[in-house]
């Protein structure tokens, strides 16, 4: 213990009754070992003794939680949370759920106020029956202390409209109390920075009535190693177009008025852009030079490249769901081998594919000219090349991408869905969720099935695109005899080449009774008969994800160890099943069937 803290502690603590706080105070930390004693101490002798200290650590690394172990022990207005870290937005939503008060006030941990502070505050909102107390707010930064609000009279205001015009514009959670009852449903943006202007501007609409108190003081400190001062970092500059954006929204729609709302400022040399909401003004060394009328765009083109196969198209789009949900006004083209067009075409979250055929129309020189020159799409924000391919990435310059981000190199202990979403992280600070795989196949897609026969059946594919991942025609054959003699569902095969023609030929001959479409179906076709299917087998990662793709019970086989951890269905968010030992017939049609006998399963996103 230090010995600032030891006198700090011998001068707080409060023996009267809480259970209905005047205010609950809410206080997010993370990692504020060097600020939360200045903090703490302005908040627990306040001249205002009947408060709530909520405070919430944010998965501190530091001394922190041992700090607030400290301060909980000799005084009990302190209730100290502990949970993952999750950005203030989180940790706030966290307070306000338990919070009792009347009035709720937010304090950051490296922030401190007046002694009188909060007493000034609730008596003013007391006195005038509003809905918002506001302090002066200074900013404090090296020794240097500026007005970062000045509040010159006390006095009330209502409608949203005078309410920001009394606040100059600077939509700020702290240096103000609010009337719980008039806010308490509201909470924070999550898993993002610059969360707290959107729900300051929500609160105001909402409370509409304000006393300003010029006496009362907040002291915000301006810390230099703030996450949100990281300014060059790509996912925080997203967060704060983004924040501001929903603000100019909210405020068209409920008439509320923004005077000059900066969106973005560019700094370069000697010369930056601001932009607004409507037009852009540009300074040159320091002097503005002209103002354009041009209306601030925050669409984003992504680019997703993938021309390999079937099944790894397919693991590319809970990276475009995560895109979308990260930034929903993009647009997500989807660039990918000429086979696996429609497929990717139907896949959710994807705007528009474009066919990329190296190895025909496209191919050499030439062919990455034409490519270009017939590419539709300008201001590309962001190519993925999930698959890693040089010729892709090449492509990706040439198509002036601003950013381009490759796929992993190397083995790592995760699946390629998980590694193609990673490749979204340093554009945003909202959290990547691996999303199941979707299709939303078009209507009017013919089975081919439904024309044979009206029988339940399941789907087989025993083949793949190399050898040694096939099944034993023997196995396949027990499998296919066990399923019809002790069910009463048919067996569809399916598969493409040769060498599948080939396979089916030998299971005709071992006397087995299955529905042939080997080479019959288009890949849409194929998506229509997996969809009515009642579950599939497969040893073919492309016809196991098109299966996962449409929600269908999959029984997966795997007969190669090292590919297992790249391909294998995860079975928190699929319904599937692995088999990679003991691949028997009568153990895969075990596995399979207990699958297929759940009912109501949950699929969760992680």
């Amino acid at each position: 213990m230090t010995k600032d803290r030891a006198g700090i502690l011998k001068s707080i603590g409060f023996s009267g009754d809480i259970s209905e706080p005047k205010v609950s105070v809410i206080i997010p930390t993370y990692n504020d070992e060097k600020f939360i004693d200045r903090c703490l101490e302005s908040v627990l002798t306040q001249t205002l003794k009947e408060i709530e200290v909520i405070v919430i650590n944010d998965g501190s690394t530091d001394s922190t939680r041992e700090i607030l172990a400290e301060y909980e022990y000799h005084d009990s207005r302190v209730k100290v949370i502990d949970q993952e870290n999750q950005k203030q937005g989180a940790a706030r939503n966290k307070g306000l759920d338990i919070a009792k008060g009347k009035y709720i006030a937010f304090v950051d941990a490296d922030d401190w106020i007046d002694n009188d502070y909060l007493e000034l505050l609730y008596n003013a909102a007391e006195k005038y029956n509003v809905n918002i107390a506001a302090a002066t707010a200074t900013r404090d930064y090296e020794n240097k202390v500026k007005y970062h609000l000045k509040l010159n009279e006390e006095k009330t205001y209502y409608g949203a409209n005078d309410i920001i015009a009394a606040l100059k514009n600077e939509l700020i959670t702290h240096s103000k109390i609010y009337r719980f009852e008039a806010v308490n449903d509201l909470r924070y943006e999550e898993q993002v920075l610059y969360e707290d202007g959107l729900y300051t501007i929500e609160a105001i609409y909402k409370c509409n009535s304000m006393v300003t108190v010029p006496d009362a003081h907040y002291h915000y400190y301006s810390n230099p190693n703030s996450t949100v001062k990281q300014k060059r970092k790509l996912s925080n500059e997203n967060d704060k177009i983004s924040t501001n954006l929903e603000i100019i929204n909210f405020a068209q729609e409920h008439n509320i008025r923004l005077n000059k709302w900066l969106v973005l400022k560019e700094d370069h040399f000697i010369w930056k852009i601001k932009h607004y909401k409507d037009y852009k003004e540009y300074y040159f060394c320091g002097v503005k030079v002209c103002t354009k009328q041009i209306p601030f765009d925050n669409s984003k083109t992504f680019l997703v490249f993938n021309t390999a196969y079937l099944g790894d198209v397919l693991l590319c789009n809970s990276l475009c769901q995560n895109i979308k949900r990260a930034f929903p006004n993009s647009k997500v083209v989807f660039i990918t081998s000429p086979s696996c067009k429609d497929v990717a075409l139907y896949q959710d979250s994807v705007d528009d594919v474009v066919v990329y055929d190296k190895k025909g129309i496209h191919k050499g020189i030439s062919g990455l000219i034409r490519f270009i020159k017939n590419f539709k799409y300008t201001n590309i924000y962001a190519s993925f090349i999930t698959y890693r391919s040089n010729s892709n990435r090449l492509l990706a310059k040439l198509l002036k991408s601003r950013f381009i981000q490759m796929g992993m190199k190397g083995n790592y202990p995760i699946s390629s869905q998980m590694k193609h979403n990673l490749l979204l992280q340093p554009f945003t600070n909202k959290n990547i969720h691996n999303l199941p795989i979707k299709i939303n196949l078009p209507e009017g897609i013919e089975n081919k099935v439904k024309q044979i026969s009206n029988d339940d059946y399941i789907v087989l594919c025993t083949t793949s695109k190399r050898i040694e991942k096939d099944m034993p025609v023997d196995t396949a054959a027990d499998l296919i005899n066990k399923i019809t003699s002790e069910t009463s569902y048919k067996v569809v095969f399916t598969g493409a080449g040769q060498s599948a023609v080939e396979y089916s030929e030998k299971l005709k001959a071992a006397g087995c009774d299955f529905i042939d479409l080997v080479n019959k179906t288009s890949i849409l076709e194929l998506g229509a008969v997996l969809k009515d299917a009642k579950g599939v087998i497969s040893v073919d990662t492309g016809t196991l994800h098109y299966s996962l793709a449409l929600n269908i019970p999959v029984c997966a086989v795997f007969y190669e160890d090292d590919k297992i951890a790249n391909w294998a269905p995860d079975a928190r968010i699929y319904k599937s099943v692995l088999v990679d030992k003991h691949q028997t017939a009568q153990n895969i049609y075990t596995e399979f069937m207990t699958l297929s006998n759940r009912e109501n399963e949950q699929v969760i996103n992680v």
